[in-house]
């Protein structure tokens, strides 16, 4: 039956010493002896033992000590069979107190001995396998424990009389509050929807197994997802399970969506409702005698509709940037080259406003960029369109380029009617257009320098804005030196 248990006999006799060893070496035992206690605790100090055979009177240190000894210094799991011609159930108590398993009764034959040996051995190994349960027990705890430690959703456990059992890091974050004992349900949510939802799945007498959902705005920059798991146990409530979800970005990106929508009809609005104005004076026959009327109205119509087809192609052009539709051929450009073609583009709209153009370096050659073309275009044609459009009569736009640490730089400054600090606080958001008396007859979409900074921002960049009321403006663009294909810089 064993599997190589090593064994310690001590006793005072040298002959029941050498017969005990000899019987269970026959076994396939390794025995050691020991002739008195001293020399037991000796031997116990450097070799941990599976079975022990301790006479209990020995002169010296006796049988209890050395039991006592290996219950409770030695700590290897040791059984302790004491071998005594005492056969009393005084002393049977007592060794069973002191730690000892088993009692041999001398005298006894190598059956007697066998027998005892074979009832320690199966007690070593219930032993052994109960120490390898608990192991892999705690192992679960601990693991368990890591992994509500570790998750990124709250988890909150309550019992049947709503007090909180359970509650990991997370959940304490999400609700603000330190987990302990005495925490119920009224002190960890404030808010009165969750406590009904609890109160009701609790105080059901015939509660489902189905979850119950619902979200909340903790504050203004948190909104969680609360999710309510009935726990049964032999068919009855025993208490909820609360999973907690952060579910803020979507929340604000739904927000974002339904403001985005709402802005767009309104921007559609306006300029419909005019061109539809205009079309019904011209049809009721009101202006049939002033052809040169309705030639300025029709005018007034070609310019409200092209606004409109501006601001079309330019949601056009962000939902398709946004789902990524839009392909991107990555390639070296001349940054000043490229500013050069989009200045000769615009020359003829500056003519007509007496609008100067002009393009200054710090006198580099060449200011290589990595970039799709068209990004290139949209970012600077926006700038430059809205210098000349916000520019006044006779004034100049300016642009200027260099190099500055690991980024080219490009100024577009303008002459124009400039801006106040409270007017460009939302200067770069979408829809945003400054409106006053000097604003009133310029057009656009207000989409313009939000798609600027949102392609930039895609590229690493990043552009700033100054600007004096009646002055003008200079925006400055932050342009990496270094690209990746990837458009990420190196």
């Amino acid at each position: 039956m064993n599997d190589t248990m090593h064994v310690l006999v001590v006793d005072d006799e040298q002959g029941v010493r050498e017969g005990i060893k000899r019987v269970l070496s026959k076994k396939g035992y390794i025995v050691d002896t020991a002739e008195n206690g001293e020399k037991a605790i000796e031997l116990l100090k450097h070799k941990n033992y599976d079975l022990a055979f301790i006479d209990l009177k020995m002169p010296g240190i006796d049988g209890f000590k050395v039991t006592e000894y290996i219950h409770n210094e030695v700590k290897t799991n040791t059984v302790v069979i004491i071998v005594s011609v005492l056969a009393t159930v005084d002393a049977a108590i007592e060794v069973t107190r002191r730690g000892a398993f088993d009692f041999l009764v001398k005298p006894f034959t190598p059956q007697d001995l066998l027998n005892v040996a074979e009832r320690a051995e199966r007690q070593r190994k219930l032993i052994i396998e109960r120490e390898k349960y608990l192991l892999e027990l705690n192992r679960e705890k601990s693991l368990s424990h890591q992994i509500l430690q570790s998750m990124q959703e709250g988890l909150v456990v309550i019992n049947i009389r709503k007090q909180v059992v359970l509650m990991n890091p997370k959940a304490e974050y999400y609700l603000n509050q330190r987990f302990d004992e005495s925490l119920t349900v009224d002190k960890l949510f404030y808010t009165k929807r969750v406590r009904k939802l609890i109160e009701e799945l609790l105080g059901s007498s015939q509660a489902k197994e189905e979850t119950k959902v619902f979200k909340a705005r903790i504050n203004e920059d948190l909104m969680l997802e609360f999710r309510l798991h009935p726990i049964f146990r032999d068919n009855n409530l025993n208490g909820i399970l609360i999973i907690i979800h952060d579910i803020t970005e979507d929340w604000k990106i739904e927000q974002d969506k339904n403001r985005f929508v709402s802005m767009v009809a309104h921007e559609l609005k306006s300029p419909l409702a005019a061109i539809i104005n205009y079309l019904n004076i011209i049809i009721s026959g009101m202006l049939d005698d002033k052809p040169e009327k309705i030639h300025e109205i029709l005018e007034r119509c070609k310019i409200r509709a092209e606004a409109l087809l501006e601001l079309i192609q330019d949601l056009l052009y962000i939902n398709k940037r946004d789902t990524g539709r839009i392909e991107k051929s990555i390639r070296r450009y001349d940054l000043k080259e490229s500013l050069k073609e989009q200045l000769d583009f615009y020359s003829a709209t500056a003519r007509t406003r007496n609008i100067e153009l002009k393009l200054q370096t710090d006198g580099a050659e060449k200011y290589p960029v990595m970039a799709d073309k068209q990004d290139l275009d949209r970012i600077f044609m926006n700038l430059i369109s809205n210098g000349i459009k916000y520019n006044r009569e006779g004034g100049k736009l300016t642009i200027n380029i260099r190099k500055e640490d690991k980024y080219i730089v490009v100024d577009v400054s303008d002459t124009g009617i400039g801006m106040d600090e409270k007017e460009m606080q939302n200067l770069f958001k979408e829809f945003y257009r400054i409106k006053n008396k000097k604003t009133a007859g310029i057009t656009g979409t207000g989409l313009g320098l939000a798609t600027v900074k949102r392609v930039l921002g895609e590229y690493n960049g990043k552009i700033t804005v100054k600007s004096t009321p009646d002055v003008g403006s200079t925006f400055t663009v932050y342009f990496p030196l270094n690209f990746n294909q990837k458009g990420k810089s190196i």
